[in-house]
């Protein structure tokens, strides 16, 4: 892209995206484009709610604007250049969002029109036009194939981000013209220290959490399965409260399992689960993943854990099963959770499962 230059110095990678946590090879590619100046004048980023693709689409918008883009010694985005801090608090109209109607589930190709009409018109204050389009994977079939028409023979100074959370429903005549940004879920420790060092986490009340309650702190990292956007929103406690009592049962569920309870424990459980197929699905699942690490645990106690945060008392637990009855369980719950989701009876399903584990 024309608006792009080459920076100085060869510590791009230890100075590229300070702000964004883990994803190093993602930003070592970007770092590769900056170095050879080849950035492309599209993208997709790509992942899972909470993973990122905003905080990215916003620091790729100011390192393309910052002034300290040259500067091989300063970091990029340098987050204090007039340009950096205008778009880092929303207000650069050259930083264009493009999402679907509110009340629709699809973007429909009048909003591609739009933005078609729009992109001719120069930037007001910086070299280019940034336009991220969210949840791109929405667009129909026309509306990818009208922004195809503007994507292949863009202006010089336009740059388009394509935030999804699956790549693959856009048109392959889309994604071979965007290199595709695939987010990563954080390392736990780099997770935890985001929560306790950053202004977002402070604000939300990770420092009091890990100090009053450590065995929610560590739980809450364990469920946001390395996505900083789901940590922030456990951290609320309302929030975290239903996640945490389904941990709870899971765990008391194995454990009258381990024990062979044949009485009433294990069916007012699994009652207490309620009658809402989406509680029930959520609650099996977190049997599930329980279910998982004692399989795994099974194998080799260094196995990588999902849902147990104390190492010592799941391998205690695994050693309580044998291997053959563990992967009957996880079939039992797998089951289980694919009737669910063909719409059956949630109360008939339990007392089936309750069935089948007593015999198990």
């Amino acid at each position: 892209m024309r608006f792009w230059g080459k920076r100085k110095g060869d510590a791009v990678s230890d100075l590229l995206f300070p702000q964004l946590a883990g994803n190093s090879a993602l930003r070592a590619q970007l770092g590769t484009d900056l170095r050879n100046a080849t950035f492309s004048h599209a993208y997709i980023l790509e992942g899972p709610k909470g993973f990122g693709k905003h905080t990215l689409a916003r620091l790729i918008a100011m390192a393309a604007a910052c002034e300290s883009r040259t500067d091989g010694g300063a970091p990029l985005p340098c987050g204090h250049c007039k340009f950096c801090r205008k778009i880092e608090a929303g207000n650069c109209h050259d930083v264009i969002t493009v999402s679907r109607e509110s009340d629709r589930a699809t973007m429909g190709v009048s909003i591609i029109r739009d933005l078609r009409r729009s992109i001719a018109a120069v930037p007001n204050d910086l070299n280019l036009k940034v336009y991220i389009i969210e949840d791109a994977h929405t667009m129909t079939e026309e509306a990818q194939n009208a922004f195809l028409l503007t994507l292949e023979e863009p202006p010089p100074f336009v740059l388009f981000l394509l935030l999804t959370e699956n790549a693959g429903a856009l048109l392959e005549t889309i994604r071979s013209r965007a290199p595709r940004l695939r987010l990563q879920p954080i390392a736990r420790e780099a997770l935890e220290a985001y929560l306790l060092t950053s202004a977002e986490g402070a604000a939300a009340g990770a420092p009091t959490l890990k100090r009053e309650a450590s065995d929610e702190f560590e739980a809450l990292l364990t469920l946001s399965g390395g996505s900083i956007g789901r940590a922030l929103t456990l951290l609320d406690a309302t929030a975290r409260a239903p996640h945490l009592q389904y941990r709870e049962n899971a765990t008391r569920l194995l454990t009258l399992l381990a024990a062979r309870d044949k009485g009433d424990g294990i069916l007012l459980l699994l009652r207490s689960f309620g009658t809402a197929r989406g509680e029930v699905l959520a609650q099996l699942n977190a049997v599930s993943l329980a279910l998982r690490d004692l399989i795994l645990l099974s194998q080799s106690e260094r196995a990588p854990l999902i849902f147990f945060t104390d190492r010592e008392a799941a391998t205690d637990l695994a050693e309580s099963f044998t291997a053959a009855r563990l992967f009957a369980l996880h079939g039992q719950i797998a089951a289980a959770m694919a009737v669910l989701e063909r719409n059956a009876n949630a109360r008939l399903t339990l007392t089936h499962l309750f069935t089948q584990f007593v015999n198990t």
